[in-house]
C-alpha cells in the first residue's frame, strides 16, 4: 500500500504536433468568434483567447475591457497585420512578397506587439536568402529595423561582390542609414580611395543629408595624388576642406590606419576571429598553432597541388606572411593567391630555395581570400604559426627575395662543421630562407685566420668567393646577390674549440 505522505507520481504527456494545424482554420473565419478587428480598409474576426494566449500586447488590451467586442486597429496596412495574425494563429509566418514597405509594415507590427521570436525568425530566415539580388533591399531592411545577423550576412556578401567587380552602381539604393552603416566599419575590404569612390557615387544620386555618408571616408588615409586627381575633381567636397586635408598630409604623411583588419601592423588576419578556415591540407588544426615537434604541424600529400590552402573568410588585403617550417632538413615551396579559388597569383616561389624554421614573407599588396602553401617534399614537411598580416614596413624586394633589415645568421641557423685535422676548419651556415646579401661583417675570436668566404644561392648552385685571406675584424662588402647558403674556411684560434661556434655566431653579421 503506497504511503500517503509520499508525493503522488505524474505521468504529463504533451502532443504539440498539430495545434498549429488545428488553429490554422479558425483564421479569419466567424466560427466561434467573440471579437471583430476594424482595420482601414476592412473588418476581420478573430478569437480573444488565441489574441491573449499568443500575443502580450493583445492580452493586456484585452484585459482592460474583457466584455469588448472590437479592437480598431487603424494605422496597420491589412496584408501586414493579416501576416501577423496568421503567425499569432498558427506560428508560421509567410511574407507573400519581398516589397519593402510589406516588410517593414510586418516587422514594425511584430516590434509593436512585443512579438521579438517573430522578429528573430524573420531575421534568420532572411538571412538565408540573402543573395546578390536583394542584398541592398534586405540591408535596408536590417538597418531600419536592427536587425544584426542579417545585416551582417549582407556586409559580407556586398563586401565580396565589391571587392571582386570594384562595381559601385548597386549600393545607390542603399538608404542614408545603410550607408553609413557599411562603410563606417573598420573591416570594410577597400583602399580608402575605393571607399570616396562608393561614397561619391551614392551621393551624386540620392540627398546626404548632413554630409554623413561622405564623412564615412577617412580623407587623411588618402594620398596627395588621390585628393588632387580623384577626390577634387568630383566637387563633392568643397574646396577650403580638401586644402587642410593637404596641409595635414604635407605635415603628417598618409595616414596608415586603413579599414582592412584596422591597424596595419601587429593585427594578424588569420584567426578564427575572422573565421578562418582550412580547405586543403591535413593537420589543418595545427597550422595555426605554435610547436617545436617536427611531428606536429599541418601538412600535404606529396602529390597535391592544392597543398595546404587556407581561407581568410573574406577578402582582404596583406602584404607579409609568417610561418614555422618544422623539417630539421628544410624544404622548398611556393605561396600562390586568389581571391575565388580560380585564378591564382604567386607571390612568394622559393621551390629551389633550402627555408627552414620562422619564414618572413614580405610581397607586393594583395587583395585575396585563399592562401595556398605547396612544399616540395609534401607530407614530409611540417607548417605551423602561419600568421597573414597588412604590414606597414616592408623591407626592400627583388624578384620575390628580401633585403634583410636585421642579421640573418642567429642561434637558429643550421650548421655543419667539417673538420679532419682542427685546421682548416670549415663553417657552413644555412640561413633559414633565401635573402638579398651585400656585405658581412666578421670578428676573427673563433678564427684566427680566414683564408676564404663563400657564398651560394641554392643547393644546386656553385660557390661564390666574396673573400680572401681576412687576419682581422672587418666589413666585407660584395655586389648584392641572393644567398642561401654561406661557407666560412679557416684555422681555429688558439685555446678556442667546436663548442665555441655559438660564441662565433654573436661575431658574424649579414645584412
Amino acid at each position: 500500500m503506497a504511503n500517503e505522505e509520499e508525493p503522488q507520481q505524474k505521468l504529463i504527456i504533451t502532443d504539440t504536433s498539430k495545434i498549429s494545424e488545428d488553429m490554422a482554420p479558425y483564421y479569419l473565419k466567424e466560427t466561434f468568434s467573440d471579437i471583430q478587428i476594424i482595420l482601414s480598409d476592412k473588418t476581420i474576426h478573430a478569437h480573444k483567447i488565441v489574441l491573449a494566449a499568443r500575443c502580450k500586447y493583445f492580452e493586456s488590451l484585452l484585459m482592460q475591457d474583457p466584455k469588448q467586442t472590437q479592437i480598431e486597429v487603424i494605422n496597420a496596412p491589412s496584408n501586414a497585420f493579416e501576416t501577423i495574425l496568421y503567425y499569432i494563429y498558427t506560428g508560421t509566418v509567410v511574407i507573400a512578397s519581398l516589397d519593402e514597405n510589406y516588410v517593414s509594415d510586418i516587422l514594425k507590427l511584430a516590434h509593436e506587439y512585443s512579438l521579438k521570436t517573430l522578429v528573430q525568425i524573420i531575421n534568420e530566415k532572411m538571412a538565408s536568402i540573402v543573395d546578390s539580388t536583394n542584398v541592398c533591399f534586405l540591408l535596408n531592411i536590417a538597418n531600419a529595423h536592427d536587425m544584426d545577423e542579417l545585416r551582417k550576412t549582407c556586409h559580407t556578401l556586398i563586401d565580396e561582390y565589391v571587392s571582386l567587380t570594384l562595381e559601385y552602381g548597386f549600393l545607390n539604393v542603399l538608404t542614408q542609414k545603410s550607408m553609413v552603416n557599411l562603410l563606417k566599419r573598420d573591416a570594410f575590404p577597400e583602399q580608402e580611395i575605393h571607399v570616396f569612390n562608393i561614397a561619391a557615387n551614392w551621393c551624386k544620386i540620392n540627398k546626404d543629408v548632413d554630409n554623413l555618408v561622405i564623412e564615412c571616408v577617412r580623407f587623411p588615409c588618402l594620398t596627395r595624388n588621390e585628393i588632387l586627381n580623384v577626390v577634387r575633381p568630383s566637387k563633392i567636397v568643397d574646396d577650403a576642406k580638401l586644402l587642410n586635408l593637404l596641409t595635414t598630409i604635407e605635415n603628417n604623411g598618409t595616414q596608415k590606419t586603413l579599414r582592412f583588419g584596422g591597424q596595419l601592423k601587429d593585427k594578424n588576419l588569420a584567426t578564427a576571429e575572422y573565421n578562418v578556415k582550412i580547405v586543403s591540407g591535413l593537420n589543418a588544426t595545427l597550422l595555426f598553432e605554435e610547436s617545436r615537434n617536427s611531428n606536429d604541424g599541418a601538412y600535404h600529400n606529396w602529390n597535391d597541388k592544392n597543398g595546404i590552402t587556407v581561407d581568410l573568410g573574406r577578402v582582404k588585403y596583406f602584404n607579409y606572411i609568417t610561418m614555422c617550417i618544422l623539417k630539421e632538413q628544410g624544404s622548398g615551396y611556393y605561396i600562390q593567391v586568389s581571391i575565388d579559388l580560380q585564378k591564382w597569383q604567386q607571390v612568394t616561389d622559393y621551390s629551389l630555395y633550402y627555408c627552414y624554421s620562422k619564414q618572413n614573407l614580405y610581397f607586393e599588396q594583395q587583395k585575396a581570400r585563399y592562401i595556398r602553401l605547396v612544399t616540395n617534399l609534401g607530407e614530409s614537411v611540417r607548417i605551423c604559426k602561419f600568421q597573414v598580416f597588412m604590414s606597414s614596413t616592408v623591407p626592400k624586394m627583388y624578384n620575390q627575395i628580401g633585403y634583410p633589415s636585421f642579421n640573418v645568421i642567429t642561434s637558429e641557423n643550421i650548421i655543419f662543421l667539417e673538420d679532419n685535422s682542427s685546421s682548416p676548419l670549415i663553417l657552413n651556415i644555412f640561413l633559414n630562407q633565401p635573402y638579398m646579401i651585400s656585405q658581412i661583417k666578421v670578428k676573427l675570436r673563433f678564427y684566427s685566420y680566414i683564408s676564404v668566404i663563400e657564398t651560394s644561392e641554392t643547393i644546386d648552385s656553385k660557390w661564390e668567393i666574396v673573400a680572401r685571406s681576412i687576419n682581422e675584424d672587418k666589413l666585407l662588402t660584395f655586389n648584392e646577390r641572393t644567398v642561401n647558403f654561406i661557407k666560412i674556411t679557416g684555422r681555429l684560434s688558439p685555446n678556442k674549440t667546436k663548442d665555441d661556434i655559438q660564441q662565433f655566431l654573436e661575431d658574424i653579421e649579414c645584412s
